[in-house]
């Protein structure tokens, strides 16, 4: 069953991850390379070699190719698993805990604006 209550797409984006604890930026380094597996406006399903934890808090940029755009926004890990197809990998869901406007707002016009032939639908949950 489908937990997400918006709808997810399935792409492919490259993700930065970063901590948002100063305790852990040398652990971290200039960040965790990482890819989604697909995204909605309130998550993603990513795919890193590192190990999160579920509750940890966790600053991803992604940039979301289609559109060309960059997106900055903190997650919280739901739940985290080894990848099927790459026993290195860990897939987590993370949960966007959108603070910034502008980050939903380039979410919306990416997922949604070409597909929809270049309108925004009146709701985007379902």
């Amino acid at each position: 069953m489908d937990n997400r209550k918006d709808k997810r797409f399935m792409e492919r984006n490259s993700v930065l991850i970063k901590s948002t604890s100063e305790n852990s930026e040398a652990f971290y380094g200039h960040g965790i390379n990482a890819h989604t597996h697909d995204i909605s406006l309130s998550g993603a399903r990513i795919c890193t070699p590192h190990f999160f934890p579920v509750g940890s808090v966790v600053r991803i940029v992604i940039d979301l190719e289609r559109t060309r755009q960059s997106i900055k926004v903190d997650g919280e890990i739901k739940w985290t698993k080894k990848c099927e197809e790459d026993d290195d990998l860990f897939e987590s869901g993370v949960e966007f805990l959108h603070s910034i406007s502008q980050t939903l707002l380039s979410l919306i016009k990416h997922l949604y604006a070409e597909r929809n032939g270049g309108g925004i639908p009146a709701s985007v949950s379902h």
